[in-house]
């Protein structure tokens, strides 16, 4: 349809119509020139009704082209870009038009510098918070040509849209960012922060900085690294602007995120002092917005940087932001920064409850609060409390505990039912002390968190969530046989037994802390966890190679200790889920501690201790790193446990003891009896092993030859048995002189040595005689054998 029959076919305002009717392709220069410049005034009010018409943009953007003077080129950039200001539906269609490109090569050095202001100006609203467009921009090659213009030589007007149009073209855009650094705008920008810079310019080049740095640890440390620090800081100060203060705020703010070395960059450059004067009330809401975050920023984990925003006075003026008067953008920063500052840190928890901090946050928890600062609120409370039971008794007489409760519910955003579930748990437990606060435990069963926290850790959950509300369980059963019973009663083990399996292993360690305090000297929990199938996903935690052995994995290792104490199915359980393994490897872990490998031996004697669970192991291979740590300078408690698990293995079959054997356990035994002060007990042990000269050598001829561990012939139909109880001939056995018989077994094993290259040489020699044989040569058959016969009789003997 031609713009004639628009008008004619469609009611409207007759002069948006009329300039529609103007810019034409039929229409003569004049009228484009003039059509041009109405809708361009036009288009501020009424760019709906203009871009309603399907002609209007296509018609606009056709008088984009190089052979179009400048100042109708100019007119039509400053018309679609009045269009495409907050419409993503205008944007996009200005797009589709193929205004880009046209765009683009206005911003060219040959161009008039209002022209390439309006161009840029044109493309910034053109891709503000609208992603689909940044990448239409760097396709079309969009980010060189703005850096360009940031240079020196053009107007301050030009430069500040170029800058305001990279600020959006890279707002969350990993892919542009990393272009627009590579491209070099980061020295251009960093130089139109200088004082000498007009106060606009200064806002979008800081505003650029801060998108181009946003989640970059890569740009974040070139924006750094080319000097932009110092005069952001010195933006901040009262003589500059509130926007510029504003944006130079928050390029400080992601700046810093995260990032240590840039942190402490910030807070040498003098900025904690600027940034808490801008928390002040007279000062505009959006400043001090920038001015906590950044604030938050510095300190997450970064002690010193903690201790100096709090001496410089920092705790007041954002408790005061939290009021009921403060837009809530400005509480959420606030409470954030809060949260920060207290986070780990004894001084500052003590410095945040004494300026009475608890009454305000816990006001932000109400149903009434946004739900973002509900989740900071509830962030900062966990963070105040944690580990210190003093603030935990406070919050709570604060009434902390039922809004917090009231934020688990399934209408309650993710976010805040994580953040929420983590102030329960923090109320609930002192980890200085390793106690639980049994008062808030109480209180927020009453408060009827159970159900709400088991329902948490349902599939339907993000893992955060789920390991949150496990990690509150956790702590509320904690010392508690009465809440024990309780959350188990409320279904809670299905579901933790579940979370083992989670692909996050955070939510994993969680759940398993959270099983272990639940069945932890609880029978009728233990039962449970057993018959759902528990029992070899807490095995799993055991293992960790090449790691040292950490809390969780004892706490579990006190749980299955527990478990298999309990009666044969449980021992038979924890047999069949390969446990020994892991214990083995948690026992010969040398960071292990000596309760750790206490608590593992136990289950391993338990284990085979029960015969109906000790003929379940048919090999040796999983205990034979246990060999090992029989040496003479091992802990005491190694030794104390060693030879007994060892004994018991031994008694399970000869096939095990032979595999002990040639494992070398005999000489290190030995070693440790010559050097007890208690040889008896040695012996005792030697005598448990059940060993027999069988295990020692498999040669026929070594079955005659006197036991080294009896003291006594043993020879094949003697009447002592060779698996005849130890323990009822010890009395009869001689003396044994340990030297004496390791000097024997050294004997035999160069015996056994000569042995085997006698008989290597031999197989060689009927090789060569083979070979030689095929060419004619050697002893006749009825020589060569008598020779052989002699030789095997040589290795033999």
């Amino acid at each position: 349809m031609s713009a004639k029959e628009e008008l004619h076919n469609q009611p409207g305002d007759p002069d948006i119509l009329r300039n529609v009717l103007r810019i034409s392709p039929t229409s003569d220069l004049n009228d484009k020139c003039i059509g041009a410049r109405e809708l361009k005034a036009l288009a501020v009010k009424d760019s709906n009704r203009i871009a309603s018409y399907a002609s209007a943009i296509p018609n606009l953007v056709a008088l984009l082209s190089s052979e179009m003077p400048h100042d109708i080129q100019e007119d039509v950039a400053g018309a679609l870009g009045s269009l495409a200001v907050h419409s993503r539906d205008i944007q996009g269609k200005v797009a589709a038009a193929g205004a880009i490109p046209p765009l683009v090569a206005l911003l060219s050095a040959c161009t008039a510098a209002g022209a390439q202001a309006t161009a840029a100006c044109a493309l910034e609203n053109l891709v503000a918070s609208n992603t689909g467009n940044q990448g239409e921009m760097a396709s079309a090659g969009t980010i060189r040509p703005l850096v360009a213009v940031l240079s020196a030589r053009n107007p301050a007007g030009v430069q500040e849209q170029a800058a305001c149009a990279l600020a959006h073209i890279v707002d969350k855009n990993t892919d542009n960012q990393g272009e627009m650094a590579s491209a070099g705008a980061i020295p251009p920008l960093v130089t139109l922060l200088s004082a000498n810079t007009p106060a606009g310019v200064q806002e979008q080049a800081a505003l650029a900085l801060a998108h181009l740095v946003e989640g970059s640890t890569a740009n974040q440390g070139k924006v750094a690294a080319a000097g932009a620090i110092p005069p952001l800081v010195a933006l901040l100060s009262a003589c500059t602007p509130v926007n510029v203060q504003k944006r130079a705020a928050c390029a400080l703010a992601y700046l810093v995120n995260n990032n240590t070395e840039n942190e402490d960059k910030v807070a040498s450059a003098g900025a904690i002092p600027p940034l808490i004067a801008l928390l002040s009330a007279n000062t505009p809401a959006g400043v001090q917005e920038m001015a906590a975050s950044a604030l938050g920023s510095l300190v997450p984990m970064n002690f010193g940087n903690k201790d100096k925003v709090a001496s410089a006075g920092a705790i007041p003026p954002l408790l005061a932001l939290l009021s009921a008067n403060t837009p809530a953008n400005v509480q959420r920063m606030a409470a954030l920064a809060i949260g920060n500052l207290v986070g780990r840190s004894t001084g500052n928890q003590g410095k945040g409850a004494s300026a009475r901090a608890i009454p305000p946050l816990v006001g932000l928890l109400s149903a009434s609060t946004p739900a973002n600062v509900q989740a900071n609120a509830a962030y900062a409370l966990a963070n105040l409390v944690f580990d210190n039971t003093g603030i935990q008794v406070k919050a709570a007489s604060a009434g902390a505990i039922p809004p917090l409760v009231a934020l688990l519910s399934p209408i309650t955003p993710n976010d805040v039912q994580q953040t929420a579930a983590n102030a329960l748990s923090n109320l609930l437990y002192d980890n200085t002390t390793n106690q639980a606060n049994q008062a808030n435990q109480a209180k927020v069963v009453s408060a009827g968190a159970i159900p709400h926290l088991v329902a948490l850790l349902s599939a339907n959950s993000p893992d955060g969530v789920q390991g949150m509300a496990a990690l509150a369980l956790s702590n509320l059963v904690l010392h508690s046989p009465r809440n024990q019973g309780k959350v188990a009663a409320a279904g809670a083990t299905p579901p933790l037994v579940a979370l083992l399996s989670s692909s996050t292993p955070e939510c994993r360690k969680k759940a398993g802390l959270a099983l272990t305090n639940l069945i932890n000297d609880h029978p009728d929990n233990q039962a449970k966890i057993a018959s759902v199938g528990g029992i070899p996903l807490l095995v799993e935690f055991l293992s960790t190679p090449g790691d040292s052995p950490d809390v969780l994995q004892g706490m579990i290792v006190h749980s299955l200790n527990q478990i298999a104490a309990s009666n044969t199915d449980n021992r038979k359980l924890v047999a069949a889920a390969n446990a020994v393994s892991p214990l083995v490897g948690l026992m010969t872990n040398s960071s292990a501690t000596a309760s750790l490998f206490t608590g593992a031996a136990f289950i391993v004697e338990a284990l085979l201790s029960d015969p109906l669970v000790r003929v379940m192991f048919t090999s040796a291979s999983s205990f034979l790193p246990l060999v090992g740590l029989m040496q003479v300078d091992s802990p005491g408690h190694v030794l104390d446990w060693i030879p007994i698990i060892l004994s018991r293995l031994a008694s399970t079959s000869h096939s095990i003891r032979r595999e002990l054997a040639a494992a070398g356990i005999l000489r290190p035994l030995l070693a440790v009896r010559a050097a007890s002060s208690t040889p008896q007990k040695i012996q005792e042990w030697l005598d448990m092993l059940h060993f027999d000269l069988q295990d020692v050598c498999s040669c026929p001829n070594c079955v005659s030859k006197r036991n080294p561990l009896r003291g006594q012939t043993s020879i094949q139909g003697s009447s002592t048995s060779v698996l005849e109880s130890p323990r009822a001939t010890t009395s009869a056995a001689e003396p044994v002189d340990p030297d004496k018989l390791m000097q024997e077994l050294l004997e035999e094993e160069e015996r056994e040595k000569a042995m085997k290259e006698a008989k290597a040489k031999s197989k060689k020699g009927k090789k060569q005689r083979q070979k030689e044989k095929k060419k004619g040569k050697g002893k006749s058959e009825e020589e060569q054998l008598a020779v052989d016969q002699v030789l095997e009789h040589v290795v033999i003997e």
